[in-house]
């Protein structure tokens, strides 16, 4: 897709080399941040940023999942969702626009170990409109690099991951109070560090969202995985958009070396009738893959479904 310059200094966006096809769009939101006309045209629609709510940032996943609900191969060489999307260009674009527009971007330790030289800036991904994309993060007064923001139980971070070997790479580890321990003697003396514990055993996502908004001034916050880390912020509430790709490539669930491939969502199981929804809210196409941005409505609001009649039971 190519565009005319609409102003002078903004730089020429080329947008997916498929255009995105807009099947529904049903969100309505007039408040907050609108994407610029530039970048809004080769999204083919608005996508605004809404302001903090419930005292954290608001918070996106983003995932590309296959079409049997896997999120990785699990396999050498074919850990990361790039094989699952099968070179769909149009979901590296819409990957490099979400990592424009956040502040933060929260990392579980898993995904970082199983890809170490990865980083997760919008220029990493080797777009074309990779200089675009930097433009709008300044021009949304953003700072040049995101806030890496690495989860981890243990605490255990590899100096040799890329994210922590640069040192324009400011990084938060989010850990428990064990892990703080562990974390701080590992990254001893990185600058831009920080090292804070959201609880015991477990992480609180909510807690981490409100505290990076309240210290960190992050009003818009990213997340690109795992799926344990996605499952512990639905528990928590602490999700508001949820952006996935739906890949037409089915990969089946057990790997070469017999061990499970992922889901979109592991570590946790909701209740029936008490489980969090994701409502559709806009549907696009690029060729064979399916673009699906949903609102993501927590467990503890999610209306329960009636039980003065019977409900059909579940196909299998």
């Amino acid at each position: 897709m190519s565009s005319t310059t609409i102003t002078p200094g903004v730089p020429d966006v080329t947008g997916p080399r498929v255009p995105f096809t807009v099947l529904f769009d049903d969100d309505t939101t007039t408040d907050g941040m609108p994407l610029h006309p530039r970048f809004a045209e080769a999204y083919a629609g608005e996508w605004r940023i809404p302001e903090p709510r419930d005292g954290r940032p608001y918070t996106t996943i983003n995932f590309v999942v296959s079409r049997d609900g896997r999120i990785s191969y699990a396999e050498p060489g074919a850990v990361g969702g790039s094989t699952v999307a099968a070179g769909s260009h149009p979901d590296l674009w819409l990957m490099g626009l979400l990592r424009a527009r956040c502040d933060a971007i929260l990392i579980g330790d898993g995904t970082a170990r199983a890809e170490p030289d990865h980083l997760w800036t919008p220029t990493y991904l080797g777009d074309v409109d990779a200089p675009a994309f930097e433009w709008l993060r300044a021009a949304e007064s953003r700072r040049p690099v995101a806030l890496h923001v690495l989860c981890s139980l243990t605490g255990e971070i590899e100096r040799h991951w890329a994210a922590v070997q640069r040192d324009d790479v400011e990084l938060v580890v989010a850990t428990t109070a064990g892990g703080a321990e562990v974390a701080r003697s590992r990254l001893a003396g990185r600058a831009g560090t920080e090292v804070v514990a959201f609880g015991d055993d477990r992480v609180d996502t909510a807690a981490l969202g409100r505290w990076l908004l309240a210290e960190r001034d992050v009003r818009s916050l990213l997340c690109e995985g795992g799926p344990h880390l996605y499952g512990s912020m639905l528990a928590d509430g602490a999700v508001d958009d949820e952006f996935v790709t739906l890949s037409p490539v089915i990969v089946g669930g057990i790997a070469t070396s017999g061990a499970r491939r992922p889901s979109l969502v592991e570590g946790i199981g909701f209740e029936p009738g008490n489980s969090p929804t994701a409502r559709p809210m806009s549907l696009r196409r690029a060729g064979d893959h399916l673009m699906v941005r949903s609102q993501v409505v927590p467990a503890f609001l999610t209306t329960r479904p009636s039980t003065s009649e019977p409900r059909a039971s579940a196909r299998t």
